[in-house]
């Protein structure tokens, strides 16, 4: 019976420490498949990426007091990351730093503390640029980083959706000296990604060029996606947003900006709104993996789009309706 006892015990222990991995952070968060899938894949498959992923949770949580969507959101990109990086049959390095940039990529989205008009930060993002541009980053960017009045103006310096890119790359900095495990260039890589996460947001960019009252601003602010890990990890961000749930049923978070930043008056309105917007971001996209992924999303959100719109299928709302009317101004 001792015997029997002890393998019993021994068994358990084996388990614990030899079969699936002490439950992580996110456990308490559902995440439906695909994503969960994918990210037990890559976790199992890279386990460095767990204490980024406990980071991004705990960062999530301290900052927010609903932090689940936001959570959420990052984990299902950093799944998208990983299967693009799949679909393409990429080395170990970008599989590993896709997913790495994704779950960081947000770390100071809401940190209202992590604004350009704090000198401090002000300096710490522009050191960490100057040392990444001379690692050879950003080759493809001249302007960026490059006039400090476009990026000292206050509504581009304490816009927390315009610079969290730029704020975002110094605190992944922290965390990933802070954790441990990632070399030197694995840093410079997920920084780099972080920094050129934001470029698909076209209405970022109008936003900075009106803020700084002329075109082309927004060069100074966000430069172009170059490795494949920029462009994964840009993809993956912008496919994101495709999701149906959070497009055309009542309440969701893109009928809302349309109501609240975009100025829709009706549930006819936030329907042109959202499909304007959509029809204009899936054209962001950098890659054919990404291209193709938001195509089947799409596909799927259109429909529900047309009926909020009283419109049939197949009929083009840009052509029956126009373009809306915050962009004719």
């Amino acid at each position: 019976m001792k015997h029997v006892l002890m393998r019993l015990v021994f068994g358990v222990l084996f388990v614990c420490f030899n079969g699936p991995a002490f439950a992580g952070s996110q456990d308490a968060y559902v995440l439906p498949e695909p994503y969960i899938s994918l990210e037990k894949q890559y976790l199992k498959e890279f386990p460095a990426l767990q204490p980024l992923m406990d980071k991004m949770v705990a960062n999530s949580k301290e900052i927010l007091k609903n932090p689940d969507q936001d959570i959420l959101h990052n984990r299902v990109c950093a799944a998208l990351a990983y299967q693009m990086a799949l679909a393409r049959k990429s080395p170990a390095a970008t599989r590993k730093l896709g997913p790495a940039t994704d779950l960081l990529h947000n770390i100071t989205k809401d940190n209202k503390k992590a604004v350009l008009s704090d000198p401090v930060v002000l300096k710490r993002v522009g050191d960490l640029v100057a040392s990444l541009k001379k690692a050879g980053k950003f080759g493809d960017s001249k302007g960026f980083f490059v006039d400090t009045a476009i990026l000292t103006n206050k509504k581009v310096a304490d816009d927390l959706s315009l610079v969290h890119h730029l704020t975002g790359a110094v605190w992944a900095d922290d965390a990933l000296k802070e954790i441990g495990g990632f070399s030197d260039e694995e840093k410079r890589v997920i920084e780099t990604a972080i920094v050129a996460h934001s470029t698909g947001y076209w209405y970022f960019r109008d936003s900075v060029d009106a803020a700084a009252g002329k075109d082309g601003a927004w060069q100074a602010v966000f430069p172009q996606p170059e490795s494949d890990v920029d462009k994964f990890a840009h993809d993956a961000d912008l496919i994101s947003q495709f999701v149906p749930e959070s497009v055309a049923p009542d309440g969701s978070k893109w009928r809302q900006l349309a109501t609240k930043r975009w100025g829709a008056k009706s549930t006819k309105d936030e329907g042109h709104v959202v499909y304007y917007v959509f029809s204009r971001l899936y054209d962001e996209a950098k890659t054919k993996e990404g291209s193709d992924m938001a195509m089947e999303q799409w596909k799927l959100i259109q429909p529900d789009l047309l009926r909020l719109m009283d419109l049939k299928s197949g009929e083009d709302p840009l052509k029956v309706l126009g373009t809306p009317a915050f962009w004719k101004k």
